[in-house]
């Protein structure tokens, strides 16, 4: 392993690479953003604008000769798992970000390649350190929920349609269930475990809408918790994002981590500092018992914790903040959600 800061690339600068990775990765300690690789003559001019410094290639097999040693892959969602293949052949480190793979079998593929490349692979899952996501590990930990029976997990979205991946079929990324579905499925494994069974309604309701934007998945963990995770774009009256149920208390939060809402801003975790995560008492979810509630406060989100930690995996051999195991068993719960909703029954895992 070599010394001093990961030289690290981005392969990709549409709103995933220029909002949510770029900001992140230039904040990181132990990572310097220098390549940037689009063959957008748009986003190249966007570049020179914005972050002049980067050099910007056409492909990623220019990086090896800028001495970059790991990229970040936030192409469109069908191209992340053939991008990620050709970035470790060229011996490289990768973050992908979601989907993983279109397939199951595909993200094992792509997980299997980066062992035998001796390479770090991390899936991009930075919902794991969001605010509220935080704060439900809190409550399991400190047992005040008591044994918990049932998880609702909810992005509600009411949105038009647009003629970016939100057009796009299925067997091309498109669709709620490759946008949003990582997500939640990943934080309800996080929380509750391995999935045994997976029944699932998938719809599409908007006009030009090419795959599904409304979906649910209801979901069974192998100690027994039974988790309903729901995302749409055609959600005009949104529900809470999250409700846990105990045999002591249940915890319900509405609203959204507020760490999407600064970078879109263009704020960062460097020009915040203490501030960055932090959410206001009236977004504070609340504590049930009963009739009775109280306000609990929100732990503080996490996001610029994911890159300083990849840096780790890279220089120190330290254990990546994602496992791409992980992201292996989310895409198979994808992929039962799928047939699940071709056959109207529930698929065994």
């Amino acid at each position: 392993m070599t010394e001093g800061r990961v030289r690290w690339a981005l392969a990709g600068y549409g709103t995933g690479g220029r909002i949510f990775h770029a900001p992140l990765i230039r904040s990181a300690a132990g990572l310097d953003l220098v390549a940037v690789v689009t063959g957008s003559a748009a986003r190249q001019a966007q570049l020179r604008d914005e972050f002049p410094q980067a050099v910007v290639v056409p492909s990623v097999a220019d990086l090896p000769d800028l001495g970059v040693e790991g990229v970040t892959v936030t192409t469109p969602s069908a191209t992340h798992a053939p991008v990620a293949h050709q970035v470790l052949e060229l011996g490289l480190h990768a973050v992908v970000d979601k989907p993983f793979a279109l397939t199951g079998g595909d993200a094992a593929d792509l997980a299997a390649h980066a062992v035998r490349a001796g390479r770090v692979l991390v899936p991009y899952q930075n919902r794991r350190w969001d605010s509220d996501f935080l704060t439900i590990r809190r409550l399991l930990a400190d047992g005040t929920l008591g044994r918990v029976h049932r998880f609702v997990s909810r992005i509600d979205r009411f949105r038009p349609v647009k003629s970016s991946w939100h057009g796009a079929t299925a067997a091309e990324g498109g669709g709620v269930l490759f946008d949003l579905g990582p997500h939640l499925v990943d934080q309800a494994v996080q929380l509750f475990g391995e999935v045994v069974a997976v029944h699932a309604d998938l719809q599409t309701v908007r006009d030009g809408a090419g795959a599904d934007d409304e979906i649910e998945l209801h979901l069974v963990h192998a100690g027994g918790v039974h988790s309903t995770l729901a995302a749409g774009l055609a959600s005009a009256a949104p529900g809470p994002r999250f409700q846990v149920n105990g045999d002591r208390a249940g915890f319900v939060i509405d609203g959204f981590d507020g760490q999407e809402d600064q970078l879109k801003a263009g704020h960062t975790p460097a020009s915040l500092g203490a501030g960055w995560g932090v959410e206001p008492e009236s977004a504070w979810g609340r504590l049930w018992a009963g009739m009775d509630s109280e306000p609990v406060p929100s732990e503080r989100g996490a996001w610029e914790s994911f890159y300083p930690a990849v840096a780790a995996a890279v220089r120190e051999g330290a254990d990546p903040p994602v496992a791409a195991a992980d992201a292996v068993a989310t895409a198979r719960v994808l992929d039962a959600a799928r047939e699940s909703a071709v056959r109207g029954s529930v698929v065994r895992l």
